[in-house]
Order: C-alpha cells, then sequence, then structure tokens
C-alpha cells in the first residue's frame, strides 16, 4: 500500500487507509469497493444509499472539478468510528476547504461515511 503524507495510517483500519489511498488518487470506483454494498454516504448535504449512487456522485464531481486532497490528523471519537481531516483546493466554488471523513465501521466494513465542514 502506498503511503499517504501527513496521514497516521497505523491509527486507521486497514480498509479505511484503502479507501482514502484510492479516494485521494480519485480512484472512486477502486475507493468504492472498500465501501459495504448498502453504505450510506452523507455528502454536501445529501445522502446517497449504496456504492452506485457513491461512485455516480463522485465521479460526477471529479468531471466538475479539478481537486487536490490533502488528508491530515486522525481522531477516534468513538470504537467503531474514525474521523480523518481533509483538506480540498481546487476549482470549485471556494477553492479550498477543510472538510471532517467520519468513517463508521461495521463488522470489519464502512457502513457510513459522512463528510461534512
Amino acid at each position: 500500500m502506498t503511503t499517504i503524507p501527513n496521514l497516521d495510517q497505523a491509527a486507521l483500519p486497514d480498509v479505511v487507509a484503502r479507501y482514502l489511498e484510492a479516494h485521494v488518487a480519485q480512484e472512486f470506483a477502486t475507493a468504492v469497493t472498500y465501501l459495504a454494498e448498502d453504505v450510506t454516504v452523507l455528502d454536501d448535504g445529501h445522502t446517497l444509499e449504496g456504492r452506485a449512487a457513491t461512485l455516480e456522485v463522485f465521479e460526477e464531481s471529479a468531471r466538475q472539478f479539478d481537486v487536490v486532497t490533502t488528508l491530515g490528523a486522525v481522531t477516534r471519537p468513538a470504537d467503531d468510528v474514525w474521523e480523518v481531516a481533509t483538506h480540498l483546493s481546487g476549482n470549485f466554488p471556494g477553492g479550498e476547504v477543510d472538510l471532517r471523513m467520519i468513517f463508521t465501521m461495521v463488522d470489519d466494513s464502512i457502513r457510513r461515511l459522512e463528510i461534512t465542514v
């Protein structure tokens, strides 16, 4: 696995680290394979149900905008929850934003992903 600079990968479950590696590389078809088939993703005020819907939204966003994602600190607010600080820069409205990606795990699978400001 490729190391992501500024990210304490040892602090994450392997499936989350692999998801982030693919997401940062904008390899969304690979990234969604690390999500549960029936994942719930909350992103930009929208609720996405399942891998297919998530892939569609992520790929559409990538077609519209050039984005560079930088990952930062990892926290663990609960036993089955990991939070990763994320900085995005690109040609989207505003040009820069700090986000939190909150992963909820069930049985070694990402069952919920919340992307918030």
